[in-house]
């Protein structure tokens, strides 16, 4: 399976649940110091360099941001002396191949890729202080980079995006901007493919942030603030999220994972918030081909799950 549709997969189906780093893009940041991160990390965030799972080579604490799910996602992550931790350091290497290019970036470093990219692994590289980047291609890299002042400021959100009363700290958060249109792009962009259907109408969308809480027996307890573009809009979207949420909970009833999902008005924001009983309960079904037919009309979500 290409590993980089798996992450687009686990993007879109986040996005639908609820839904700064550079305005437009949406940050996910995750805590495996906290409870059941790391399986849920083991089971969706699947880079692998030749069998090599990369979100297990990373710290604790990393980040994946994405402006356009499959061309523009870069992993981030805080790493000192990187070139000492043979283990990253080995599966980079194999991920850049035996003679990799080089390109100066933005912030004033080398960028080394893969000359000859593989569509199953990354191929981009770079380090600022004691940050490292990855990305499919140099490219994502140099736009990420640029007019950044710090490596910190590319995953420290807005402050827009703390005063919603959401948790500071969190096993996993999310944040999106859409001030740019990047984010109704990205949503559009899975419409289509995504196995769970995404709101309908992003461009009503401001921003987006949110926690997860990962509890016992595999359970995500997701909540999130959704702010409309216009105040005018809030009721529409209030129907859109709720309609999006209902879908999604009749989609997950075929693979018998159980979730229940509710969205109220707050002064001029959306509060959600979304159940879901064992996300791993419809895995086989959703990513190895068995399991449940998919919805009558729709896509089949397996076949496209494999696709690569």
């Amino acid at each position: 399976m290409n590993e980089r549709r798996l992450l687009t997969f686990l993007l879109a189906g986040l996005l639908t649940f609820l839904i700064s780093a550079p305005a437009g893009s949406m940050t996910f940041q995750f805590d495996r110091s906290k409870p059941g991160v790391t399986e849920f990390v083991e089971s969706y965030i699947r880079f692998s360099i030749r069998g090599k799972q990369l979100a297990g080579l990373l710290p604790p604490l990393f980040y994946v941001v994405t402006e356009s799910s499959e061309r523009e996602t870069v992993v981030v992550a805080k790493v000192a002396n990187a070139n000492k931790n043979e283990k990253l350091s080995s599966a980079v290497s194999e991920m850049l191949g035996q003679d990799p290019n080089k390109v100066k970036g933005p912030h004033g470093k080398m960028i080394f890729y893969n000359p000859i990219p593989e569509s199953i692994k990354l191929g981009a590289y770079t380090e600022w202080k004691d940050w490292i980047f990855i990305a499919g291609n140099p490219d994502a890299l140099v736009k990420f980079l640029k007019g950044a002042t710090s490596p910190q400021a590319l995953v420290t959100p807005h402050g827009a995006f703390l005063s919603d009363g959401l948790p500071k700290s969190a096993a996993v958060r999310f944040w999106a901007d859409n001030a740019n249109g990047n984010l109704t792009a990205l949503l559009k962009e899975n419409q289509q493919r995504s196995m769970i259907p995404l709101p309908k109408d992003p461009e009503s969308l401001r921003r987006f942030s949110g926690t997860f809480r990962l509890e016992s027996g595999r359970k995500i307890v997701a909540v999130a603030t959704a702010v409309p573009a216009k105040p005018q809009q809030r009721s529409a979207l209030k129907k859109d999220l709720e309609l999006t949420i209902d879908t999604s909970r009749r989609l997950l009833e075929i693979f018998k994972v159980p979730s229940v999902g509710v969205v109220k008005e707050k002064g001029k924001v959306l509060d959600l918030q979304l159940s879901i009983d064992d996300y791993l309960l419809g895995q086989p079904g959703l990513f190895k081909g068995g399991g449940a037919p998919p919805l009558k009309g729709s896509p089949d979500p397996v076949g496209s799950a494999r696709k690569s």
